[in-house]
């Protein structure tokens, strides 16, 4: 009974137009896992953490997080999607580079006032893609402590406005 159905499985199967493609990665299936992994590695420190899943799946939010010297140190892979740009074009660089000349300056300030006084901030500036197109974008940051009150990154959960 099973050699009759693998023949005619086998006769279906060869009548088909399609390629089999071998499995080269599992990376697609851990990129979520590792991302978390490392965004966790960042909030390990700060005395108010941060659920990265509510902010992924359920907000639909980018993550980005800033060290002290407000350096990109963590992107999640959605910043890819809305920016054009990959995790390693902009880690180490201010979000400054997504700003270009049509920005608002009344913004730009307030977002640099918030910042000095390490306050949050909510606001919706217009940014630019990797192919120099603009588009708006709400941002809202929040700057993170460590337990002894000391000034450690600010995280922004960021979407297209």
């Amino acid at each position: 009974m099973f050699k009759e159905y693998e023949k005619a499985w086998e006769q279906y199967r060869n009548g088909l137009d399609i390629v089999s493609l071998p499995l080269i990665s599992w990376e697609f299936y851990n990129l979520p896992r590792i991302e978390q992994k490392e965004f966790n590695a960042v909030q390990s420190l700060w005395n108010e953490k941060v659920n990265y899943n509510t902010i992924i799946s359920k907000m639909k939010k980018s993550i980005v997080v800033t060290d002290a010297n407000f350096r990109i140190i963590f992107a999640s892979s959605s910043i890819s999607e809305m920016t054009g740009y990959d995790y390693q074009e902009i880690r180490g660089r201010s979000p400054k580079m997504f700003q270009g000349e049509k920005t608002s300056e009344e913004t730009r300030e307030k977002i640099r006032i918030a910042i000095k006084d390490k306050k949050p901030f909510k606001e919706v500036i217009l940014n630019y893609r990797k192919n120099g197109e603009t588009y708006y974008c709400e941002i809202e940051a929040h700057p993170k402590f460590d337990k002894d009150g000391n000034f450690l990154n600010y995280i922004a959960f960021e979407q297209a406005a």
